[in-house]
């Protein structure tokens, strides 16, 4: 059974960035899948809450894979998060978008108290099924600034392959 490599950090926590971090190191990994790539073999993974939402199935369905939780400082991700998904209110978002939104926040576009309640509750589930595996989960904070090197060596990758992670996807302020 192929193992692959999985985001499962909430939108806004640096998950483009750890995307593109990935596909530099050679990785076929899909950003905000649509559910047929998903569950599918031939990609190496996703990121983003479209992965975020099945991680215990994907879990199930490619063993020995790796779980990467991005995260940031809550506030700031609030201050982020909220406005970013009232902007895209009026966008013709797909279903499988409008669901994935619902089934994390409770709403397709949370309010800073339900957003901050999914904060928790996301962080505190990660944190409780994968307590005893350290080989599977890893925490990070991109956005924050931390260093590559602990991902890439979860990865086996050399710490030294890359020294930064890129920053890609701010959110642009008016």
């Amino acid at each position: 059974m192929k193992s692959k490599i999985f985001g499962v950090g909430l939108s806004r926590t640096g998950t483009t960035s750890l995307n593109n971090f990935l596909v530099e190191l050679g990785y076929n990994v899909i950003h905000y899948p649509h559910e047929s790539d998903l569950f599918a073999f031939n990609n190496d993974g996703g990121t983003d809450i479209t992965v975020t939402n099945y991680y215990k199935e994907l879990d199930k369905r490619f063993p020995n894979s790796k779980f990467i939780h991005t995260t940031r400082n809550k506030e700031a991700w609030l201050d982020s998060i909220v406005p970013y998904l009232e902007r895209k209110r009026n966008w013709n978002m797909d279903e499988w978008a409008i669901s994935n939104r619902t089934k994390l926040y409770g709403s397709p576009f949370p309010n800073r108290e339900e957003a901050s309640a999914s904060w928790d509750r996301h962080g505190y589930d990660l944190y409780k099924y994968f307590e005893y595996r350290p080989k599977d989960y890893i925490k990070v904070d991109i956005v924050g600034g931390d260093s590559p090197r602990e991902l890439l060596k979860f990865l086996g990758k050399s710490e030294d392959l890359i020294s930064e992670f890129p920053h890609d996807n701010k959110l642009k302020r008016k």
